[in-house]
C-alpha cells in the first residue's frame, strides 16, 4: 500500500508579509495569492523492519534511524519529524517501520512557498493513512502551527492556507489569530488572459528567507520610519489588487503589483539585491507593467505582468542576466490525497 499527498506552490500577489507577527497581531493583515501546478509531494510506505527512513527525491538525500530515535530534530529534517510526532506520538505502537518519499517542483528557498506546500502534503498523506476527518481550516492552522511553532521556522502564515484550499483566494488574518479564506470566482477566460501575460522565472539566487523575514520583523519592532505606512499601504493594495482582477482590470493589476513592491521595498534593506533591482528595472525598460519577487525576498522567483507580445525580448534580456523562465498554469485545486494498491 502506497499513501501519498500532494500540495500546489503559489504565486503571493499582494500584501505578503502583512501576515507576519507582531504587525498581523496589531493590526490585521491581507493577502491575494494563487496556486500554480508546481507541487510537493509525499508518499508513504511501511517497510517490516521497524526504522523511519526518509528520502528526498529532488536533493537527493536520505535519513534512517531507529524508530525509538525518529524524533531527535537534527536541523534539515525537523519539519518531517515534527510531522510524525503529531500523527504519531506513539511508534511503538506500530508494527513495522515508516518510509517517506519528499519531492518539490522547484528549487530549495524559491519563494514559491515550498515549505509549507512540503508539510501540507504530509499531512495530507498521514491523514489518509489514518481515517483522520480534518476540514482546510484545520489542516492549514496544523501546517502552521509544525511549520511556525514546533519547528520555530519563521515566516507568515499565508502559505499553510494557499496550499491547503488552492485555487484564487484573498485572505484575511484577524488579530485574534482567526483566518478567513475568500475564494474568488474569475471566469476561466481571465485566468487564462492572466497567465499568458504572466512570466515567471527564477533568478539564480538563492535566498535567505530566515534573514529576509528576521529583518522585516526587527525594523517593524524597532519602529523604523516607513515601515507600518508601507505595510499599511501594501494592504490596501491588496483590496485594490481583488477588485481589478475580479473586473478584469489585469493592466491596472500589473500597475498595482508595481506599486506594491516599491512598497514591499521599504519594509526591509534585504528585499531586495543590486542584481534582482537590475533584473526589475531591464524588465520594466522592456514593456513589464508591473511585479514582484515571490515570497520573502532577496531571491527565489519573480514574475510579471507582462503583455504577451513584450514577453520574448523581457524573458531574453532577463536570461542575459541569469534568468531561467518557468513555465507554470494556474491550479484551482489545494492539497490533495489517496492510497494507492497496485493490482497484481
Amino acid at each position: 500500500m502506497i499513501v501519498r499527498g500532494r500540495a500546489p506552490l503559489r504565486l503571493s500577489f499582494c500584501g505578503g508579509g502583512t501576515d507576519l507577527p507582531p504587525y498581523v497581531n496589531e493590526h490585521g493583515g491581507i493577502v491575494l495569492n494563487a496556486t500554480i501546478d508546481r507541487y510537493a509531494y509525499a508518499t508513504i510506505q511501511f517497510p517490516v523492519e521497524r526504522v523511519l527512513r526518509v528520502r528526498s527525491l529532488d536533493l537527493d538525500t536520505v535519513i534512517e534511524r531507529p524508530l525509538e530515535e525518529a524524533f531527535e530534530f537534527d536541523g534539515k529534517h525537523d519539519l518531517i519529524l515534527a510531522c510524525i510526532r503529531r500523527f504519531v506520538p506513539d511508534l511503538d505502537s506500530l508494527n513495522g517501520g515508516l518510509e517517506f518519499y519528499l519531492e518539490t517542483d522547484a528549487p530549495k528557498g524559491s519563494g514559491l512557498g515550498g515549505s509549507s506546500a512540503v508539510v501540507a502534503a504530509i499531512i495530507g498523506a498521514l491523514r489518509k493513512w489514518q481515517h483522520l476527518l480534518m476540514d482546510n481550516y484545520q489542516m492549514a492552522h496544523l501546517a502552521w502551527e509544525i511549520e511556525r511553532r514546533d519547528v520555530g521556522v519563521p515566516g507568515g502564515m499565508q502559505d499553510q492556507y494557499a496550499t491547503v484550499f488552492g485555487g484564487v483566494n484573498l485572505i484575511e488574518f484577524n488579530q485574534d489569530g482567526s483566518v478567513v479564506v475568500n475564494p474568488l470566482r474569475i471566469d476561466l477566460q481571465l485566468i487564462n488572459e492572466l497567465q499568458y501575460n504572466t512570466l515567471l522565472v527564477y533568478t539564480g539566487i538563492e535566498r535567505g528567507q530566515s534573514h529576509v523575514i528576521e529583518s522585516q520583523i526587527a525594523g517593524y519592532k524597532e519602529k523604523r520610519t516607513g515601515i507600518k505606512s508601507a505595510m499599511d499601504a501594501m494592504k490596501e493594495l491588496t483590496v485594490q489588487a481583488k477588485n481589478s482582477l475580479l473586473t478584469g482590470r489585469l493592466t491596472r493589476l500589473g500597475e498595482i503589483l508595481h506599486e506594491e513592491w516599491l512598497m514591499k521595498k521599504q519594509t526591509a534593506d534585504t528585499i531586495s539585491t543590486p542584481q534582482i533591482d537590475e533584473m526589475y528595472d531591464e524588465a520594466r525598460r522592456l514593456g513589464v507593467v508591473g511585479g514582484k519577487i515571490s515570497g520573502a525576498g532577496g531571491g527565489g522567483f519573480m514574475f510579471f505582468y507582462c503583455p504577451f507580445d513584450r514577453k520574448p525580448a523581457v524573458l531574453k534580456r532577463l536570461v542575459d542576466l541569469g534568468a531561467t523562465e518557468f513555465g507554470f498554469a494556474f491550479e484551482p485545486s489545494g492539497m490533495q490525497s489517496w492510497i494507492w494498491e497496485e493490482l497484481r
